[in-house]
């Protein structure tokens, strides 16, 4: 029963974390709006840069917590926030000529009000038609994958994530089209630049208003049915789902990484099952909250029949919502040869192999995300200090990575600030700003 409750607190964490963050970014672009025509134009910028760096402070706080919040609708809105500010500066700097004429052939001076919603819809529209239809997952995404692992990459978190961000980005596409076609519409027709009547301050700020408002209600009232659903059912589901503890073994030989070739979930259209290249030693076991590594070690002889490998605990993948979380060891051997009395099968790849194997889409999901995480903190661990400063003074200088130096490596894979050190460091182009708005402790180097 306690971990039932304990599993319903972060669903709800998860569930009323889209509902917080549709709030704080849309309503940053809602203020905008509203303080447009009472604040002089030459602020919009600055202030449009201020909400921007707000949002960035509160990204950067939902990543120090624990539990993964989606920042993918917040780098979403940044982005418009970003391009508004440089319209704004633009129409402040070059709008003005020596006899300069709105679009309506109105004329206009340093005086008339910069109408916020006129710029911000079209530009929000645009931004969310972009990312509604790449298909390329954003840095952000892939950030999120590689710290919390499996509770993103196959758990409950990470299918409602993907999911809802779609919603939401579609929700956020179809507002800012309608706010962009009738307030461009009755701004060519009806709008008289000498002050703003009635009509004006209803199409262009309450109008905008009142749909942040309604879309408050409307997604509350929709994530209370979710949570309704998940957390009401929540021991039953537990009983009918019950938590597990995956374990992956990398065996590795000097350079070379023991494959084998398997088949997927995914299914082609003629029913055949796709198969992809993944780690041979996998075990599955009842639901176990903490690393074991006497354990682990037992479990790897018992499976492949080889006993002198050396078992090291790189990382885990927690998952505190349905309790199925992953750890993930190196196997070291000292010799192929070792694979001859065994049960296990497969083919020997150097690094360059699985390089190319997974270019080609050949590599299983799971392997990728094991494998782009270590080489990320492992490279971040060579070329940087704690605090992101080069090691080396050559600039976007790369040591060599080497399959059999992880076994003498004392880099830590689990510390999610190595996954920041390679992402902020000095090679990046806001390292400094980025560092002035994490304020994160330093680490130490194993």
């Amino acid at each position: 029963m306690f971990r039932a409750n304990e599993r319903c607190q972060g669903m709800s964490a998860a569930i009323f974390g889209l509902w917080r963050n549709w709030a704080v970014a849309v309503g940053l672009l809602t203020v905008l709006t509203v303080l447009a025509p009472v604040v002089p134009r030459q602020w919009l910028a600055p202030i449009n840069i201020g909400f921007y760096i707000l949002l960035q402070i509160f990204h950067t706080e939902l990543r120090k917590r624990d539990f993964p919040s989606c920042s993918r609708l917040i780098q979403q809105v940044s982005a418009v926030m970003m391009m508004t500010a440089v319209t704004l500066v633009a129409l402040y700097f070059f709008g003005l000529g020596e006899n300069p004429h709105e679009l309506t052939g109105q004329p206009y001076d340093i005086n008339s009000p910069i109408i916020a919603i006129l710029i911000t819809a079209p530009v929000a529209t645009i931004v969310t038609l972009y990312y509604w239809l790449n298909r390329r997952e954003p840095l952000v995404c892939q950030q999120c994958k590689m710290r919390y692992g499996n509770v993103i990459e196959h758990g409950f978190v990470g299918d409602l994530y993907r999911k809802e961000w779609r919603y939401q980005t579609k929700l956020l596409f179809v507002l800012s089209l309608v706010l962009s076609v009738v307030d461009w519409a009755y701004y060519m027709l009806m709008y008289v630049n000498t002050n703003l009547n009635r009509a004006d301050l209803f199409f262009f700020i309450w109008m905008p208003l009142v749909m942040y408002v309604l879309s408050l209600v409307y997604l509350g009232a929709r994530y209370h049915s979710l949570w309704v659903y998940f957390c009401q059912k929540d021991e039953e589901h537990f009983v009918e789902q019950p938590g597990s503890t995956t374990l992956r073994f990398l065996v590795i030989c000097n350079d070379r990484l023991l494959l084998n070739f398997y088949p997927t979930q995914v299914v082609y259209a003629n029913g055949a099952r796709v198969k992809r290249f993944d780690t041979p030693v996998i075990a599955r076991t009842t639901y176990h909250e903490r690393e074991n590594l006497p354990e682990a070690v037992s479990i790897f002889k018992n499976i492949t029949g080889i006993p002198d490998a050396e078992i090291k605990f790189a990382y885990s993948s927690p998952d505190n919502i349905t309790y199925r979380n992953i750890f993930h060891y190196f196997a070291f051997l000292d010799d192929d040869a070792e694979l001859i009395d065994s049960s296990l099968e497969g083919e020997w790849l150097t690094w360059g192999n699985v390089q190319q194997l997974a270019r080609q889409s050949l590599i299983d999901r799971d392997l990728v995300a094991e494998l782009h995480r270590i080489y990320r903190i492992a490279m971040a661990w060579k070329t940087y200090d704690a605090d992101g400063k080069r090691l080396y003074k050559i600039k976007h200088y790369r040591p060599t990575f080497r399959l059999r130096d992880l076994r003498n490596w004392e880099v830590d894979f689990n510390d999610h600030r190595w996954l920041k050190v390679a992402h902020n460091n000095q090679d990046s182009f806001w390292y400094s700003l980025r560092r002035l708005l994490s304020r994160r402790p330093g680490l130490k180097r194993g």
